[in-house]
């Protein structure tokens, strides 16, 4: 039931952006102006609680407390109340007893909510990825896919560099399809941070790619690659068209578009 829970919070927050988007509000005052929400300041205790609990028996309760801060967030908050909504989203992940792995849905729900608050919530998120609670085990792998892909959905700049290293250079293949396809959320930034990610991506496609190509049934490291391959290409391949415009599917046709096109204006 958890399970299930989870999924419908996770679908319910992707949906909220666009909901509070469509409605037409007056202009909000400076977040400097508003005054603390003693509804945020509830919600957080009872969210603490809720970390708090050894036994995760009231896991269930936190969808509903989180999906409640993200819309007070959305609506305007405070200076204050954002920093204390921040810290109460992260401290889900990094207070109380450790659930286990396949019981992380409390974590990946605070995940979820943290990629909706834009960049207020980046250096959380990234504090939390690089976190020893949350090693660079196989089990933990799906967790830290969710961390990448919120932190690009804040659309952080200062997270791009970042994020190109992790889908360069990281040994698990998940983990570089996830910043892949968390790159794809700088399709609004300028010219030059869309060129770097989609250079930075090729150079470790290409890689890949010829790698992958070698026929020898006895190389080991081919067939591995050609495996990564199969995990990457298709997050890659949709990143690099929302940055680009363009639509490819093999690293050949995005090396061959790209040689030509690098120093022109793109979309």
């Amino acid at each position: 039931m958890m399970r299930l829970a989870s999924l419908a919070f996770v679908s319910t927050l992707l949906c909220l952006a666009p909901a509070f988007a469509q409605e037409a509000k007056p202009t909000p005052a400076p977040a400097a102006e508003i005054k603390p929400d003693k509804e945020v300041a509830q919600k957080l205790d009872q969210l603490k609680d809720i970390v708090d609990d050894k036994k995760f028996a009231r896991d269930g309760e936190g969808f509903d407390v989180i999906t409640v801060l993200v819309q007070k967030w959305q609506a305007g908050l405070g200076d204050k109340d954002k920093k204390s909504v921040v810290k109460g989203l992260e401290n889900v992940m990094l207070k109380g007893k450790l659930r286990p792995s396949d019981k992380a849905q409390l974590y990946t729900a605070a995940a979820v909510a943290m990629g909706q608050l834009g960049a207020e919530a980046a250096d959380a998120l990234k504090s939390v990825y690089e976190d020893k609670r949350f090693p660079k085990k196989e089990e933990w792998v799906p967790l830290r896919c969710e961390l990448l892909k919120a932190m690009g959905k804040t659309k952080d700049e200062s997270k791009v560099k970042f994020l190109i290293e992790i889908a360069r250079r990281d040994p698990e293949a998940q983990l570089e399809a996830a910043a892949g396809e968390a790159l794809g959320n700088y399709e609004d930034s300028k010219q030059e941070i869309k060129k770097e990610i989609v250079g930075g991506l090729l150079i470790r496609y290409g890689e890949i790619d010829s790698r992958a190509r070698q026929i020898d049934p006895a190389d080991i490291e081919a067939q591995n690659m050609q495996k990564r391959l199969a995990v990457i290409s298709g997050k890659w391949n949709d990143a690099m068209r929302r940055l680009t415009g363009q639509t490819f599917h093999e690293f050949s046709e995005w090396n061959e578009w790209h040689n030509k096109n690098k120093n022109k204006e793109w979309k």
